[in-house]
């Protein structure tokens, strides 16, 4: 089994699905890229769902406004469980007709599948609040007793450092990339 260049195939996915023309091979492969970056969209909801405040809390407003009941709040649990479930019954529908499209053994749809997969993963996951890089994290502890300032400010020197000890008692191991 080899990948070839011939779009040409007859019944594609359902019988009497064929592609005949330039046109229908194009429209394909934009369909091909449409599913990856679908179940890319998916994969960011379901992302955003997983850290949806359910409480209502939000550092922004009044912590007498968001008293909510207990009932009510496992009212949204239970109605969001539902919505990332409904998210993960399209994610794997989009994922298994993506794969039948790849298996078609076309290079046009393993390529545009590859490129959406990627362009979508940057796009919509990559650069979600709630994907930060370990970066993040480091700044935010910036004066914990475990991370060495000074590693944060020059992380991106590639210089190795012993381990600093600043007393008998502590000991503080500087953050390597």
């Amino acid at each position: 089994m080899t990948y070839n260049f011939k779009c040409y195939q007859n019944n594609f996915l359902f019988n009497n699905l064929n592609i005949t023309s330039f046109g229908d091979c194009f429209g394909s492969v934009i369909a091909c890229m449409s599913f990856a970056l679908l179940i890319e969209l998916s994969r960011g909801i379901d992302l955003y769902l997983r850290n949806y405040s359910v409480t209502g809390n939000h550092p922004r407003s009044h912590s007498s406004l968001n008293q909510l009941s207990e009932k009510t709040i496992r009212k949204r649990r239970f109605g969001l469980h539902i919505v990332r479930t409904l998210v993960r019954l399209v994610q794997t529908a989009l994922s298994y007709i993506l794969m039948l499209m790849v298996m078609n053994n076309f290079v046009g749809f393993l390529f545009s599948a590859v490129i959406a997969l990627g362009i979508g993963y940057y796009l919509l996951n990559g650069v979600h609040p709630y994907t930060r890089s370990a970066n993040h994290v480091h700044i935010s502890n910036a004066n914990s007793e475990i991370t060495n300032p000074t590693d944060i400010t020059n992380e991106n020197e590639e210089i190795l450092q012993e381990p600093v000890t600043t007393s008998p008692n502590t000991r503080t191991l500087p953050i390597n990339t």
